[in-house]
């Protein structure tokens, strides 16, 4: 199934069952969380999504795309990314598109899993300001994009360091 990834963007703040409604997202699965939890998620694997909703209201609140996959060998994302975006893009190309992060931390080893940067962009033509993260691989391609409204952004969630 195919899901329109920028009517997923416009659908930021908007209730779950509101997204069933309008057609948004086509999945009867109700979003799931650990008790005390203050998200709720779905897991979208085929379609290369994850979506979070706070718990109070399903209010949709976080989208990550799956550009690459860790455990598919030549995962290609499955959705028409909205534009500009492609299905491979490098570091270079984001900043060439989207002009330098407003944060960033650069690439670093934990334990023994190489991570690489991870960079935030303040994207403008939505309905409300939006915040993309784009995190790459040791390589520099894009491995996930995650949108979320701005004004759910906090330091800790980011943790990222000015560029």
């Amino acid at each position: 199934m195919t899901v329109n990834i920028e009517a997923l963007i416009y659908s930021l703040e908007k209730s779950y069952p509101e997204l069933i409604d309008n057609g948004v997202i086509t999945y009867k699965t109700e979003p799931k969380g650990y008790a005390g939890s203050p998200n709720l998620n779905l897991e979208m694997a085929k379609e290369g999504l994850f979506l979070s909703f706070r718990r109070d209201g399903k209010i949709f609140n976080e989208m990550t795309l799956y550009i690459q996959h860790d455990k598919v060998k030549n995962w290609i994302f499955p959705n028409k990314p909205p534009l500009p975006l492609q299905s491979k893009m490098s570091r270079k190309w984001v900043h060439e598109t989207f002009g330098l992060p407003d944060k960033s931390i650069p690439p670093r080893m934990i334990g023994t899993t190489m991570f690489g940067w991870v960079e935030r962009f303040s994207i403008d033509g939505f309905h409300i300001p939006v915040t993309m993260r784009v995190a790459y691989d040791s390589d520099e391609l894009v491995k996930s994009i995650t949108y979320m409204p701005t004004s759910e952004l906090r330091w800790q969630y980011f943790n990222l360091t000015s560029s």
